[in-house]
Parts: C-alpha cells; structure tokens; sequence
C-alpha cells in the first residue's frame, strides 16, 4: 500500500472512495462544498434528517457517478471538536480502512483538513492517518489458499489531500517516518503470526541474521555449545524439553554512539509455550506461539532503528527457546544455577519466561549499558489485570519509567505503572535455594518483575515491560485484524527517538 500526500484540485483523476471527517453539531459544510457542491445538499439533507449526526464512529456515504472526487463520498463522524484525541483519530482511520475493505476501493482519498481539531496539529494527523492505514490494512494470509478471482486487498493507495501546500515540508518527513514504523510493525506482525511449527528458535535466528544482512546490523547467535560453556543455565533448563536448540541472539546498531549512551532491549523469545510438565489447560493453547512477542519485539526494532539512523548505542538480546514436554523437561523442584551465580528452584515450568530473562539481563554487563529495558509477555496476571487496553511497567529508575510512559501515551501503546517495594521480593526468597522462580500466587506480576530485578547489573537503569495482555487480539479491532499486534515497536521507536538527541543517561 502507498501512502502520499497532494494538493486538493479542481480536476483530480477520481478515486473510488472520498473521505471526509465531520465534526458532531457542525452544520456548516463549507469544506464539503469545496469538495463537491453536488454532495454536500445530500450530506445537509442527511444532518438535517438526523441521519447523520458527526458522531464518533458514525458513518454516512452517498454514491453517485457524477461526483467530482470520487463515484462515492464517505463521511466519518469524529465526535465534540473539542474532545477530539490522537485515540479518536485512530479509530476514524481505522474506520476509513474497514469501509474501504468493505467496498473494495482500491484508490482512497482523503481531505485531511477535515480531521483537524482539538489539539492535534497537521503533522500529527499524517503520520496518524499514514501509520493506521499500514496498520488496519493488514492481514495475514500466507497459509490462505487464494481463488484466481479473489479480488485484491484493498485499498492499495491512500492520498491526503490539503490546501494547505505550505506545510508540505513539513508534513511529508513525518510521514516518511511514520511508515518506516508502521512497515516496522507489519514485519513484527508477520513473524510473530507463524505458527510454532514454523517458527522455532533456530528459525527465528535464522529471520534475525537476515534482517541484521538487510539493515547492515551486527548479529551473532550463540548456540546450544556456547550456551553450556557459559553456564546460560535458565536458558538451557528451559529447553531441555524440545527436540530444537536453543539460542541467544545478539543484534548490534551504532556502535560509533557509544559516546551517547548504550540501550541494551531484551526480549522473551519463547516461541511455544506448552508450560512444560506444569501444562497448560488445553483451551487457547494455540495462543502460545505469541509467546514470543518481546523477542520479535526486539529484532523488529533493531531493523527499524537502523533505518531511522539513531545516534545511539543499541543492543537487542533475544533468549529463544521452545517450552515443551519431549526428550528430559525440568521438573518443579530442580535448581539451578544461574548465569550471574545465583541458585534458582523451579516452583512452576510455566513460569519460564522470567528464566531466560534472566540470563539475558545477567548478560548485559557485557556492554556497560546506560538503561536496559525489556519486553515480555510474562505474567497471565498481567493480562486478568488489565486486559487488552495497557501493558504494566515496573522499573528500577523512576525518569526511565516516565520517558518509556510518556512514549506509549504518544503512540497509543500505553503503559501501567506498579510498584518494585522490597516486600515483595519476601514472595521469592525460597528454603533450598537463593530465590524461586514464582511466588504465593498473589501480585503475580510484581513477583516476576522482583525475580527479573535479582539479575539486572547492579546501579543499571531498568524498566520490564510486561506485554502479556497487548501482544495479541483474540477479536478484531480498529489497527489489528485477530492475531499479533507488534506492540512495543512504536513504543520502543519512540522512546529511543526522543532520546536520541542526548544521552539516554539523562533521560
């Protein structure tokens, strides 16, 4: 799909679909008339009628050969101007998306004018209008046997139109930018949508050294061997029940910025999660491949921050294993020694996330980070507490925590704040052994987040990110079609952007 931005003219070539945004209680269509006078007496008609009243989600269109920029008009209810949000402009593009799919309209225009209201200046509406068309296009379908006269996915293009021409400079770098996130996003999304028969840890090593070669990244992975010599315990523990290896994989950007601070970004890589002897109930056990969100997270933004040349330091760290219950799996009440020293009893197989963070967060003293953050869909907690609609954040340095939530406020992948009080690292304090690997069953995931905190170097700035809720929809919604949703990309792209400009440490 394309998407551009030109100047609203007389005699456009048509597009199948026009979209215009209208305001709730607005009854002067002076915008429309400019587009069309021949539709704006239908629109009147229709807000006189109170068959179209601008309400939020609302939807009216008009479809007659004679109209000037496309056979059919479609109008899009925003709600009270002054209510009007970034989370409310989502949702119109999204609608826009879903009418255009409904109508088949490949060529989609839009009079971006028209969606300018409350606090939302025009370059936040483009990167908007081009970061959600990518977004809510989306489908996944390479398992999806197509018919020869199945018709294409639509639309393929989306043009903004303005009068406006003055802020073209201005506008068309942010789109730019937006659709190299976006395009950031669809990737994670692809990766993460395979199934685990497919997508497996040496597979998913095998996807991050190509766009490590693609993006000119640095990429080892460390193997089964490696991982034994270096004493990467929780990792190994965890996979002793799959037939496929383990990994650890390293991607490096920028390393001429180290002078500017070095991010070191870990992501969970469990790319099936039976629960290992713990099973899991059988009931959306095939939502386990999304196990590996944090992971795909990670790699994803390593590709991205590559092609938004930040000057930075980063370092993405990738524990991949598969969680199963073949050859010799961990039992509950096996110890094991960890990379940084420490002795671990397995309470739960199930709670093997925080194990191989674990590793990975012990293994980032390598490269004397600034911040550490990450990712993980850990705690099933997490998810019962908030859903689909934020994920919790929990960290060692209260700026840190602050900047990562202020980044999901902007992008709309938002971000919970809960609390690290050392009461609760009493929960995972065990008798046999330095800690366990789940607590009493209560705060589940504060607990994860405390046995996380037992392995970050010490003095490093960390927040965990915990994904469980946010990394998949179980329905279809406005940006996603049912499946992986990338979150953490935008979140992760737009922190690391703002930091960029100074050192991460004074973030």
């Amino acid at each position: 799909m394309k998407v551009s931005l030109a100047g609203l003219t007389k005699s456009p070539s048509k597009a199948d679909l026009f979209v215009v945004g209208c305001f709730k209680g607005e009854k002067d269509l002076k915008a429309i008339k400019k587009i069309d006078p021949a539709f704006a007496k239908v629109a009147e008609a229709a807000i006189s009628k109170k068959r179209f009243e601008g309400k939020a989600g609302e939807t009216f269109s008009s479809y007659q050969a004679g109209y000037r920029q496309a056979s059919e008009i479609l109008l899009i209810g925003l709600g009270e101007r002054k209510d009007f949000k970034p989370e409310s402009l989502r949702k119109a593009v999204g609608t826009m998306i879903a009418a255009a799919n409904a109508r088949k309209a490949l060529k989609v225009r839009v009079f971006a004018d028209s969606f300018v209201g409350g606090d939302l200046p025009a370059g936040e509406i483009a990167k908007t209008f081009t970061e959600i068309s990518f977004l809510a296009a989306y489908r996944f379908t390479p398992y999806k046997t197509r018919k020869k006269d199945d018709p294409p996915p639509a639309p393929d293009s989306v043009e903004l139109v303005t009068e406006a021409k003055e802020l073209f400079p201005l506008v068309r770098p942010v789109m730019a930018h937006a659709e190299k996130v976006a395009k950031a996003v669809l990737f994670a999304r692809d990766l993460n949508n395979e199934p685990g028969n497919v997508m497996n840890p040496p597979r998913l090593a095998q996807e991050a050294k190509k766009l490590a070669a693609e993006k000119k990244l640095k990429c080892r992975v460390l193997g089964l061997a490696e991982l034994k010599k270096m004493g990467m315990n929780g990792i190994l523990a965890v996979n002793r029940g799959s037939v496929t290896s383990p990994a650890l994989i390293i991607m490096e950007y920028g390393q001429g910025y180290k002078s500017n601070g070095t991010v070191c970004l870990v992501g969970k890589g469990v790319t099936f999660d039976t629960g290992g002897i713990s099973i899991k109930p059988s009931k959306g056990m095939e939502e386990m491949k999304y196990d590996k969100s944090g992971a795909i997270a990670v790699i994803a933004t390593m590709g991205l921050v590559a092609d938004l040349k930040l000057p930075l330091h980063i370092v993405g760290l990738v524990p991949a294993v598969e969680n199963n219950v073949a050859n010799d799996p961990q039992r509950p009440g096996d110890i094991i020694r960890m990379y940084n020293g420490k002795t671990v009893e397995v309470m739960n197989t199930d709670a093997e996330g925080r194990l191989i963070l674990a590793d990975a967060l012990s293994f980032c003293a390598e490269y004397k980070p600034a911040a550490i953050i990450d990712a993980a869909t850990l705690t099933g907690m997490c998810h019962h507490t908030f859903g689909d609609k934020t994920c919790g954040i929990l960290g060692t340095d209260q700026k840190l925590v602050d900047a990562l939530m202020e980044a999901g406020q902007k992008t709309g992948e938002r971000c919970w704040q809960l609390p690290l009080w050392d009461e609760y690292g009493e929960c995972i304090k065990s008798h046999h052994s330095d800690l366990k690997n789940v607590g009493d069953g209560y705060a589940g995931t504060i607990t994860a987040a405390m046995f996380l905190k037992e392995f970050v170097p010490a003095k490093t700035p960390w927040v965990h990110l915990d994904i469980a809720g946010t990394a998949y929809c179980s329905q279809n919604r406005f940006d996603c079609q049912k499946g992986a949703t990338g979150f953490g990309v935008r979140l992760f792209a737009e922190a690391l952007s703002n930091w960029s400009s100074e050192s991460i440490s004074a973030a």
